[in-house]
């Protein structure tokens, strides 16, 4: 689900620019600020919970106590490429979005510069790369610490936004779903069913306009906008909330019930705190302000603030 639609917003709010390698530069530097200092916040907060954890949860919890060598590798994303453990829950995630941003990026650099602009380099690149993706990557699990074998679904939301703002042809959108029919009845895979759907449900939402009449809820735009922060210190939370259940025997079913409720209202409040001193000023260490027509590689964004938090987007 995070993957089509971060593929969808990404397009949406990246596709309409002119690159070049000046604005691909600064693109990475932007996204290690909106992705990586949250991210690198979350493993600080769960180190010393750890630290707490370690004698009154199980290893498969806790894990080994980390080297330097492991947290060099969680620094450039790059410890599931080299075999080292997660520190904690859903990291995986945050390192292949920023693989799959970083090549998407690359692709527009390559539709402005030796394209300029006329060849249409996204479909041209894109459409291998989800056909090849989809009966050979996506089919061994040794590829998962590599965005080539998500592709599939983020290639599937950037094609609902060209096939929503009219810039690919009518029946693209329709073609991307026949490839993920012909790939799971070649061989069933539930992920491509649930990406499937989701991405029906969002071609038509935005192909009808709900989107942009959908109600404004307080409390939704609120979950929205901490989402991310949610997303990364939810499991901290857990093991902080397991291992004080743990040091005062609170083993009853009863217990073990009022702990998850106490664990989802903490996490709620703990991501709060962390999107308002964490997530937000790290999103704008390194924001520019284009100039207007100057600078080819600027960003804008073109999506709903909630939307994009939600997605862990490009803000």
């Amino acid at each position: 689900m995070f993957f089509v639609v971060g593929g969808y917003v990404m397009a949406r709010s990246m596709s309409g620019s002119s690159w070049n390698l000046r604005g691909f530069r600064s693109f990475v530097v932007q996204r290690y600020c909106r992705l990586g200092l949250p991210y690198l916040g979350a493993i600080a907060m769960i180190l010393p919970i750890y630290l707490l954890a370690r004698d009154r949860l199980p290893d498969e919890v806790v894990g080994q106590p980390p080297s330097l060598p492991q947290l060099l590798a969680h620094l450039f994303f790059l410890q599931g490429i080299l075999g080292y453990e997660q520190l904690s829950a859903g990291l995986w995630f945050v390192c292949i979005n920023f693989q799959l941003g970083l090549v998407y990026a690359a692709i527009l650099v390559l539709r402005d510069t030796i394209g300029q602009g006329r060849v249409d380099f996204v479909g041209l690149l894109g459409w291998p790369l989800l056909a090849f993706s989809l009966f050979h990557f996506n089919l061994n699990e040794a590829w998962d610490n590599w965005w080539l074998y998500f592709f599939p679904y983020f290639f599937m939301g950037i094609v609902i936004d060209r096939s929503v703002r009219g810039e690919a042809d009518k029946l693209e959108f329709w073609l991307c779903l026949l490839l993920f029919g012909g790939a799971m009845t070649f061989e069933w895979r539930w992920r491509l069913l649930s990406a499937l759907v989701v991405g029906l449900l969002l071609f038509v939402v935005e192909k009808r306009g709900w989107g942009a009449r959908w109600p404004q809820v307080r409390m939704i735009s609120w979950l929205g906008k901490i989402s991310f922060s949610l997303f990364l210190v939810h499991f901290p939370v857990l093991v902080l909330v397991g291992t004080l259940w743990s040091r005062f025997d609170w083993v009853s079913p009863t217990a073990g019930a009022a702990g998850l409720i106490f664990a989802y209202g903490l996490s709620l409040l703990a991501a709060d705190l962390f999107h308002r001193f964490v997530e937000r000023p790290a999103g704008r260490l390194y924001r520019r302000k284009p100039r207007a027509g100057a600078d080819r590689g600027a960003l804008r964004p073109k999506t709903q603030e909630g939307l994009q938090a939600a997605v862990f987007d490009t803000r």
